[in-house]
């Protein structure tokens, strides 16, 4: 039974948090209903044993053999599983050295206390309850997912409009950049009509579009580290973290996936999503999966466009701009309607996804005002098992240019372009132990830097 409480009283001490992200009545009381009736039964056979036929997969095995850490913790975690609940929790931390270059100096040290060195650690809870294997009805989904973050970055101190630690804002709790972090990032109700039609709705994790399978996505702690090279930022202006919305998801054949998606376009990450919508984002992404030489390879299309997206939301979200491209110069706060488009691709030249590499690329596209990016260009070289012995090891590399936006403010201040690399090798120690090496150069947008040189090492554990 210690095993079966503890993810309840894990649940328990965030409820219990002061962190502001979680006063909200409304949300605390949903998480409590969901994740309450997950762990309930639905019928009197929801305690049976259930048949191996029923287990997709198993958490069990010696230590270094397991998927998970804390393994399958005897039995409970895989009969879960068999009865639609899965519980997942990571840890990560990232050290960070600017070794060269970025930003420092009198002007720096007036905005920002940040060091040379830096230090940050995440975890991430996520709950699923599948209610066709629950036994309360077929096609459905409840989904919860809890983020936190603690440590000092070097963000700032790279002096870069990209962010070198993209996991260093996640949560992206606006007001506690660089500080301890606690939020809920999603809390939705998927309902699957057929195989090929689904609807949803609820507090979103917005950020999870526009991933690719070599170079990954915002959400990714197996990829690159630098934000440039999991996702286009033309999204930022109007693709918050998380916030209130739905749509519909499409799954024609199993080659073409697409959604059409309607939210908030204000950031609502540790705050009340019910209390304050600020501009609305309509999306749609479609991926279509091909086969070139008989290698896999997929491209991604999205289309974002935003009403009344704040420009003082904008300029504050340190996914964009961090604090050193405005120097607390005031930005206008005028609302305007905005646009973006982005296109990702991969094509696996040996292998597949299981082992092998390939090529990505990455284009995105906005308006250039509100959106301070104006166009962003990425691609490289990725794969799994590069070393002979070494066949699940992931790595990577890869460059990015970003086109500023000439308008307002960022042109008055001389921000200009920037463009920069990264290359990192993921070191699979064990299934649940991952240790990445990583370096990166930028040649940063904001006059004031010089190029910088960043090293870094990651550290993942899966429980």
């Amino acid at each position: 039974m210690g095993f079966v409480r503890s993810p309840l009283c894990f649940l328990c001490i965030v409820l219990s948090s002061r962190n502001r992200g979680f006063r909200s009545r409304s949300v605390r009381f949903a998480l409590i209903v969901v994740a309450g009736a997950s762990l309930l039964p639905a019928n009197p056979n929801f305690a049976e044993e259930p048949d191996v036929s029923e287990t997709t997969q198993t958490l069990g095995g010696d230590l270094w053999s397991r998927p998970k850490l804390t393994g399958d913790w005897g039995g409970a975690r895989d009969h879960w599983a068999a009865k639609g609940l899965t519980l997942d929790l990571d840890a990560t931390y990232i050290f960070q050295d600017v070794v060269s270059g970025g930003l420092r100096g009198p002007l720096f040290d007036r905005f920002s206390d940040e060091r040379d060195s830096g230090n940050t650690f995440s975890s991430d809870l996520k709950l699923e309850l599948d209610t066709g294997k629950a036994g309360w009805w077929e096609g459905g989904y409840f989904n919860v997912q809890v983020e936190g973050r603690a440590g000092r970055s070097v963000l700032q101190r790279a002096g870069s409009v990209s962010a070198v630690n993209n996991d260093a804002l996640f949560p992206n709790v606006v007001d506690d950049f660089d500080e301890v972090a606690l939020a809920f990032t999603e809390l939705t109700f998927t309902q699957y009509m057929g195989e090929k039609v689904a609807i949803f709705g609820g507090l979103i994790n917005s950020a999870e579009g526009d991933a690719n399978e070599l170079a990954g996505s915002s959400l990714s702690n197996e990829h690159f580290l630098n934000s440039a090279l999991l996702y286009s930022l033309v999204e930022d202006a109007t693709v918050p973290n998380v916030s209130l919305g739905g749509g519909i998801l499409f799954e024609p054949s199993e080659r073409i996936s697409g959604s059409f998606s309607v939210f908030g376009s204000g950031e609502t990450a540790g705050e009340n999503p019910f209390e304050d919508w600020r501009g609305t984002t309509f999306s749609t992404e479609w991926t279509f999966g091909h086969a070139l030489a008989e290698r896999d390879g997929a491209q991604t299309f999205g289309f974002l466009f935003g009403i009344d997206a704040s420009r003082a939301d904008i300029a504050v979200n340190p996914r964009i701009v961090i604090a050193s491209v405005t120097h607390d110069r005031p930005i206008p706060t005028t609302d305007a309607d905005t646009w973006a488009f982005y296109y990702n691709a991969h094509q696996f030249i040996h292998g597949d996804a299981e082992g092998g590499w390939g090529v990505f690329t990455r284009f995105g596209l906005s308006d250039g005002d509100p959106n301070v990016v104006k166009w962003n260009a990425a691609g490289g070289l990725g794969g799994i098992g590069l070393i002979p012995g070494r066949d699940k090891d992931r790595w990577g590399l890869g460059a990015f240019y970003l086109d500023m936006s000439d308008e307002d403010l960022l042109s008055g201040l001389g921000v200009g372009n920037e463009v920069g690399g990264e290359i990192f090798y993921n070191i699979v120690v064990t299934p649940w132990f991952h240790v990445t090496l990583d370096a990166q150069v930028i040649d940063s947008a904001i006059p004031a830097g010089d190029t910088a040189w960043v090293l870094g090492l990651r550290t993942r554990i899966i429980f």
